[in-house]
């Protein structure tokens, strides 16, 4: 690229509000209106952007070399010059700034450059799921805990299933503790903090719990239960060591835990809730977990008072695995059967990506 093609990006007149201006038919011309203020007039920038030029100026930012984008795109320096002149006149801005024998962005240049940036890998993504809509099918893995397989999946998965026939899915089941560490499978469901190192993730829901117990278990006792001291000499079931349990009661007003006298430690919660509904003791428990079960009548609420356990449960996986059709499809099911939305293009993982959450 010669020296007067280099000096002419970049160091051209511009407008002295470097934007463009328009009239009432879109065009540049008697200045009317800011198109950058509150009531901007998008089609009107959209018309007059040459939006060709915007693979030609990403190259370029991304080379920080006019001949290397010339290179990539298989043009002549001259048209890489020519497509830059045009877009810096349509932006009123400088994208370019002399640096030697060469340009470098500018600081307009920067910002513009991580906007077409991120939409560029917008557009790619989205074409390349096009692309990839008639590949669905295949082995889907999904790895989670035997209790939310057992209170969760399996009275929920087959509906899936049926929609997706072309869609084989395999269930792995693993503590959930690392649920985060498997190998080889498409992706996770755990309950956690949200947080786990290399990995995509996603709310679905924040837990709630609240006691729960058979019927079966008034027969038991002789009584129902009128207040939070009436489990006295009920059986408490634990998945832990006792502190959820306390969290509860102190929050019903009961702080003396050790009036309390009979317990029943589980390291699984789904064998808790299985002997709640059996009529041994009460459980903490969600409703997520515990719907079918309340549904059946099986178990039932003796109390409304709840309390926010630790952590949610959430979906994780690679983020290699974002871009396979089967897991993709899975996704959007499973948010969509807990209520939540997310955007599987990475604009939306506040509530997820992040550290480590390694026990």
């Amino acid at each position: 690229m010669d020296a007067a093609q280099i000096w002419a990006i970049g160091s051209g007149p511009r407008r002295p509000a470097a934007r463009p201006e328009f009239d009432d038919g879109g065009q540049f011309g008697t200045t009317i209106a800011d198109p950058w203020n509150d009531a901007w007039n998008l089609d009107a920038v959209i018309r007059n952007l040459p939006l060709a030029t915007l693979r030609t100026f990403e190259a370029a930012a991304r080379h920080q070399s006019l001949a290397k984008a010339a290179v990539e795109l298989s043009l002549t320096d001259s048209a890489v010059s020519h497509q830059l002149r045009r877009l810096e006149e349509a932006l009123g801005v400088d994208l370019f700034e002399k640096s030697g024998r060469g340009v470098v962005l500018s600081d307009a240049g920067r910002i513009f450059s991580r906007t077409v940036g991120t939409a560029l890998q917008d557009i790619a993504r989205t074409a390349h799921s096009l692309a990839d809509a008639d590949q669905v099918g295949g082995r889907l893995t999904i790895a989670c805990s035997p209790m939310f397989a057992s209170k969760w999946l399996a009275k929920n998965l087959a509906d899936f299933c049926y929609d997706h026939p072309a869609i084989e899915c395999h269930i792995q089941l693993v503590e959930n503790d690392r649920v985060a560490e498997v190998a080889d499978v498409d992706l996770g469901i755990q309950f956690g903090s949200g947080s786990w190192k290399a990995k995509w993730a996603a709310l679905l829901e924040h837990i709630a719990i609240a006691p729960a117990c058979s019927p079966l278990l008034f027969q038991r006792a002789g009584r129902s239960f009128a207040k939070p001291s009436d489990l006295q000499d009920v059986m408490l079931l634990h998945q832990d060591d006792g502190t959820e349990w306390r969290r509860w009661l102190a929050g019903e007003g009961e702080h003396d835990f050790e009036i309390f006298r009979r317990h029943l430690y589980c390291n699984d919660l789904s064998i808790a809730i299985d002997l709640a509904a059996e009529g041994a003791g009460v459980v903490l428990v969600s409703d997520t977990l515990s719907a079918s079960h309340i549904g059946e009548g099986t178990l039932l609420r003796p109390f409304a008072g709840t309390i926010q356990a630790t952590g949610g449960w959430y979906v994780l996986c690679d983020t290699s695995r974002l871009e396979r059709s089967n897991t993709r499809l899975f996704l959007h099911w499973l948010l969509g059967r807990f209520g939540q939305t997310v955007n599987l293009n990475g604009g939306d993982q506040a509530a997820a990506t992040g550290f480590d959450d390694s026990p």
